[in-house]
């Protein structure tokens, strides 16, 4: 670990660079790609209400809202206002998009909305049980990479789903969430994926396949059947490899694109991000703990 690299909190955590030069770096991704793969390939419902970068984030600042919540300070309420304000930094939704997603999740059961007790004109966004679960089932995913390369002393409270730490971990992500923004803006190449319905588990599950000899074939990979997976069309597929074959991270070959090969540029961009990410979930594991304790002292 760095020396060098501390967040403005005082912490010293793991650094992109230093997670992108680890000797366990490709075992990490393997890791990162089944989990989150396991979340969502073939489970319709998930993908379909989570299908883009914009709408898990809205998700996630829900969860961070609801867990600031301070019903003695109106500024700490969990309103759609508060969560359209907030999601401005990240440029991924519009105002009436996120009002939109929110009935979505209040429809299917991730979300209630209750009058607040000092002002019933006032509408508290309030995470269901199923919610908080899915959180949890996240959190597991994005922190595995960071277990497996960093096993000693490792991830344990976030790997075994520890409500305790969930909740002090949305406490302090919600003082970070500028740095997400960033994380995503710095990281072009991905948000051409994550800007488009279910880009990112198109993008993971050519990964996962590429890494199997056995689904090699001389004219690249088959992705005729990926879009079912993730409750989107071939056609839309076809477009989203299109688009960005025209920034040379994938090349299409065969009788109407049939094929795709992933460059090197593609596999180079995903780990950078994967890194950054990672860099930044240990930064809040290290600054959640560090709370933890003075809670308990």
């Amino acid at each position: 670990m760095s020396d060098t690299d501390q967040s403005p909190a005082g912490i010293v955590h793991y650094s992109s660079d230093e997670i992108l030069a680890h000797p366990r770096l490709a075992a990490a991704r393997v890791a990162f790609v089944e989990a989150v793969l396991g979340l969502y390939e073939g489970n319709s419902f998930l993908t379909r209400l989570l299908l883009e970068a914009g709408r898990t984030v809205i998700f996630t600042v829900s969860i961070c809202l609801h867990v600031r919540y301070d019903e003695a300070d109106r500024k700490t309420w969990p309103t759609i206002g508060l969560l359209q304000e907030l999601m401005t930094q990240f440029g991924l939704s519009s105002p009436r998009r996120i009002e939109a997603l929110v009935g979505r999740l209040i429809h299917d059961g991730f979300l209630e909305s209750v009058p607040s007790k000092r002002d019933g004109r006032a509408r508290i966004l309030t995470p269901t049980a199923k919610m908080l679960a899915h959180d949890q089932d996240w959190l597991a995913a994005h922190y595995l990479p960071l277990h497996v390369m960093f096993p000693e002393p490792g991830y344990s409270q976030v790997i075994e789903r520890d409500p305790a730490f969930q909740r002090a971990q949305r406490v302090v992500a919600m003082d970070f969430l500028a740095l997400g923004a960033k994380i995503l803006a710095s990281n072009p190449a991905m948000m051409l994926f994550m800007a488009r319905d279910a880009g990112m588990m198109v993008l993971m599950k050519l990964i996962q396949m590429a890494g199997s000899a056995a689904n090699q074939a001389p004219e690249g990979l088959s992705y005729a059947d990926i879009g079912a997976r993730f409750g989107v069309s071939r056609t839309h597929v076809r477009t989203l490899l299109q688009d960005v074959e025209q920034d040379g991270l994938v090349r299409l070959s065969g009788r109407g694109g049939r094929y795709v090969e992933l460059m090197p540029p593609v596999l180079r961009a995903f780990d950078r991000f994967m890194a950054d990410s990672m860099s930044g979930h240990d930064l809040l594991f290290r600054i959640a703990l560090r709370q933890m304790a003075k809670d308990d002292a």
